[in-house]
């Protein structure tokens, strides 16, 4: 019996989890993660730097951190990819970052793509090329699979910043997942942090190796009292939720309305953000009598 997800496993989790957790674990460990990118250990965040930029609605880079190396203030890009980039190819993506980013902070700019899944970023060619004879641009950028990691240098040397990936690096010889999952585990465990944080941390970890192995399989080494106690878990569940009665309300209201008009509200309902809102909109939409009906009432709670 095989510990690998199968794909229906995969795509049943939220896809964002991945990156949201990746991101987080940046953000609370940058110093060892941008050490781990570079090879370096003479390597020190200086701050986060937000990434959205209202003129450019791509342009969501995952990480970009002001950083010190070796004397020298630089912007470090990671960018985490759970799968292969299908609809922009990944030099493309990378090297609109890398352009973007040095308009954006005139400084150099050290670029990484963080493969999660065992199968992502094998073509990858680690570099943008356009060769048009007195227009050549090349961008390189560092391409990294995890798979390829000794994970076992992470646990020896308790990285704390890197442990949450290691159940995706590569195990010890001769150690099945479910045995390499629990070292991890382990090892997290004797970590010195703050107690309330524990159960986050070991969330992240959980949620990272969900990628490569099966719910019960992570439940059975992480206690699923642990995963309750997290912010991080709480967090999904309640996005769960919210998409799932956004979801609902939508289906309610196709079925009884017409479906054109009920897609232009889509728009609207899609901006609220609130559980216990959409849980109300979507006991009104059972009682209506029309969608105009409806439409008053969005309009009498401010939507």
């Amino acid at each position: 019996m095989t510990e690998e997800r199968t794909e229906s496993d995969t795509t049943s989790q939220h896809s964002g989890h991945f990156d949201i957790v990746s991101k987080q674990i940046v953000r609370k460990y940058p110093d060892e993660c941008i050490q781990f990118c570079l090879g370096i250990s003479d390597a020190k965040a200086i701050q986060i730097l937000e990434t959205e930029q209202p003129v450019v609605k791509w342009f969501r880079a995952d990480s970009f951190i002001h950083a010190n190396v070796s004397g020298e203030e630089i912007i470090i890009h990671l960018e985490f990819q759970t799968h292969d980039s299908t609809d922009v190819p990944m030099p493309k993506r990378m090297a609109g970052y890398a352009g973007l980013a040095i308009r954006m902070y005139e400084l150099p700019i050290y670029s990484h793509v963080i493969y999660l899944h065992p199968e992502a970023g094998q073509r990858d060619p680690g570099e943008y090329v356009q060769d048009s004879s007195g227009y050549e641009i090349t961008i390189k950028y560092k391409v990294i699979r995890l798979c390829d990691i000794e994970g076992q240098s992470v646990l020896d040397a308790k990285l704390i910043g890197l442990i949450p990936f290691a159940p995706l690096m590569k195990p010890r010889e001769n150690t099945k997942s479910k045995e390499w999952l629990r070292e991890c585990v382990r090892v997290a465990n004797t970590l010195p942090m703050d107690e309330p944080e524990r159960p986050d941390y070991l969330s992240n970890l959980a949620i990272l190796s969900g990628l490569i192995t099966d719910y019960q399989t992570v439940r059975g080494i992480i206690s699923e009292e642990t995963m309750h106690e997290s912010s991080v878990i709480q967090h999904f569940t309640e996005q769960g939720e919210i998409k799932g009665t956004f979801e609902s309300l939508l289906d309610v209201l196709d079925r009884r309305f017409q479906s054109s008009e009920v897609q232009e509200l889509r728009p609207t309902l899609e901006s609220i953000k609130e559980l216990q809102t959409l849980k109300h909109l979507l006991g009104e939409a059972v009682e209506v009598g029309n969608l105009d009906e409806f439409r008053r009432i969005l309009s009498s709670n401010g939507i």
